[in-house]
C-alpha cells in the first residue's frame, strides 16, 4: 500500500503523473551503469536517464527524470529487462522523494539514491525512515567531504557514494575512516583508471562503479597473454572463416569443457530443440554456424571467470552486440552478412579490456572483413558509426548522441530507447544459458 504522507500525490493519480511527466520531454536517452562488488561481479546497475537537450543531469527538474526512470522501467519493458538479475540504482530529489510516485519502485529491486541537492530536514529524514521500514534501501551521492547535512544523512542510508575525481587521493584515506563510524557500506565512483580501483580496494569500500574493467591496462609480450582465450579465439576465427566441419569438430575435441558447454547449450530450452544428441557434429550441424558463432563470441567474455556471479564485461559486449545488429536491420537494404557482421563487431569491440592486448594485435588473431576492422579501430563507414553510436549511450552524454543520430535518420530517440531495452533483455538472457 502506498504510505500516507502530508506532501504526497494522490496514490490514484501516480501512475498517470509518472506518464504525463514522461512524456513532457519528448527525447530521452538511457544510460545503465555497471556497479560490481570486491569479487569484479556485477551486482546493481545505475539508471540515468537525459533528455538529449539536456547538458546536465536533470530533464525539467530532477523530479521528471526520476518520473522517467520508474515509468519507463514498470511500464516499458520492466525491470526484469532493464536490470536481469542485479538491483537498480535511481536518482532520488526532494520533490520525489516525499511523493507517492517512489513506492511504485519494487524495495527488492530498488536502491533509492538521494542526490546532493536534497536538504535533510526533518520531513526529509522521516520520509526515508518510513520506507526503510517497509523495505527500501537508500544511497548517498557524491560525497566529498562531512559537512553537516551528509551527517545527518548517514545513520539513514545503507550506501555511500565517494566520488573519486572529486576527492584527494591522500584525503581519501581519513574520509573513510570517518564514514567507518557509521553503519554504511562504501561505494567508490567514476573509478577510471587500475590505480584508482587498487587505492580503493586497499581502503576496503566494497562497491565500485565506473568503466575500469572496460579501459585495460594493456599488456605487451606474447607470454603475457591468456593462453584459454587466445585458444577460444582460434575457434571463433575458424568459424568466421567458414571452415569445415570436421576442423571444427577436431578443435571442439582438443577443448573438453567448452565441448561439454556445447553440448548443453544445444540441448538447453532455449533452443527449443527436441532431438537426441549423439555427436559433436551433430550438434554442430543442429546449432547452425551462426547461431554457433554468436555463442562463442560471447562464450570468449565468461572464459576462466573465477566468479559465478554476472559479468560486466559479458553484459557490455552482448549488449553492443545486439543493439547494433537491431540498428543494422533498420537499413531497407541491409543484408544477412551486413547484421551478422553488425553483431560481431559489438562483440569483438570490448576484445581489448578482456585480452589486455591492443586490439590491433587481437585483429591479428581472428579472421574479420575489413569493414569490420575499419569499424572497430577507426570508427569508419556504417558499422563505425554505429558502433560511435552504442558508445555514446554508455558514455551518458546526450548533447554527442543527439548529434550522432542525426547522421541516422531512420532512428529516434524513442525507437533508439526501445531497442536498447530488448538488448539489455537479450543480453540478460544469454548471460543466464551461458552461466547455466
Amino acid at each position: 500500500m502506498m504510505s500516507a504522507h502530508p506532501t504526497a500525490t494522490n496514490p490514484s493519480a501516480a501512475s498517470a503523473r509518472i506518464r504525463d511527466a514522461a512524456a513532457a520531454t519528448e527525447e530521452i536517452f538511457l544510460a545503465r551503469q555497471p556497479i560490481l562488488d570486491r569479487a569484479g561481479r556485477l551486482v546493481a546497475h545505475e539508471l540515468l536517464f537525459r533528455g538529449s537537450a539536456c547538458e546536465h543531469a536533470n530533464i525539467q527538474g530532477d523530479f521528471l527524470a526520476s518520473s522517467t526512470v520508474v515509468y519507463n522501467t514498470l511500464a516499458g519493458m520492466g525491470i526484469e529487462a532493464v536490470l536481469g538479475a542485479s538491483v537498480g540504482y535511481v536518482n532520488v530529489d526532494h520533490e520525489f522523494l516525499l511523493s507517492d510516485l517512489v513506492e511504485l519502485l519494487p524495495p527488492e529491486h530498488m536502491v533509492l539514491e538521494v542526490l546532493e541537492s536534497v536538504v535533510p530536514t526533518d520531513e526529509v529524514i522521516a520520509r526515508m525512515e518510513a520506507l526503510r521500514a517497509i523495505g527500501y534501501q537508500f544511497a548517498l551521492d557524491d560525497c566529498i567531504d562531512l559537512v553537516p547535512d551528509v551527517e545527518r544523512f548517514l545513520d539513514h542510508v545503507d550506501v555511500v557514494k565517494i566520488d573519486l575525481l572529486r576527492v584527494c587521493p591522500g584525503d581519501l584515506g581519513g574520509l573513510v575512516a570517518r564514514l567507518r563510524r557509521h553503519p554504511v557500506r562504501l561505494l567508490a565512483e567514476k573509478v577510471e583508471t587500475p590505480q584508482q580501483l587498487s587505492l580503493a580496494r586497499s581502503l576496503g569500500f566494497e562497491l565500485f562503479q565506473g568503466y575500469h574493467f572496460a579501459r585495460p591496462e594493456l599488456l605487451t609480450g606474447r607470454q603475457q597473454r591468456n593462453p584459454g582465450k587466445l585458444l577460444l579465439l582460434r575457434l571463433l576465427s575458424l568459424i568466421l572463416a567458414d571452415a569445415e566441419i570436421s576442423a571444427l569438430e577436431m578443435e571442439f575435441k582438443r577443448q573438453p569443457a567448452l565441448a561439454y558447454n556445447l553440448l548443453r547449450m544445444v540441448n538447453s530450452a532455449s533452443m527449443g530443440l527436441r532431438t537426441q544428441i549423439d555427436s559433436l557434429r551433430h550438434a554442430l550441424v543442429l546449432l547452425g554456424r551462426r547461431a554457433l558463432r554468436n555463442w562463442m563470441q560471447l562464450t570468449l567474455y565468461t572464459a576462466g571467470s573465477k566468479s559465478n556471479g554476472a559479468s560486466p564485461l559479458l553484459q557490455m559486449a552482448a549488449v553492443r552486440g545486439k543493439l547494433i545488429e537491431s540498428l543494422m536491420r533498420l537499413d531497407p537494404n541491409a543484408r544477412q552478412q551486413d547484421t551478422d557482421a553488425a553483431f560481431l563487431t559489438g562483440i569483438l569491440s570490448l576484445l581489448e579490456a578482456l585480452l589486455e592486448m591492443p586490439l590491433k594485435d587481437v585483429l591479428l588473431e581472428v579472421y574479420v572483413a575489413d569493414e569490420v576492422k575499419a569499424a572497430l579501430l577507426e570508427r569508419r563507414g556504417r558499422l563505425g558509426q554505429l558502433l560511435h553510436l552504442t558508445e555514446l549511450l554508455e558514455a551518458d552524454d546526450p548533447p554527442a548522441l543527439r548529434r550522432a543520430l542525426e547522421q541516422v535518420p531512420a532512428v529516434t530517440p524513442e525507437l533508439l530507447l526501445q531497442l536498447q531495452l530488448e538488448a539489455f533483455a537479450w543480453a540478460g538472457a544469454v548471460e543466464s544459458d551461458l552461466s547455466a
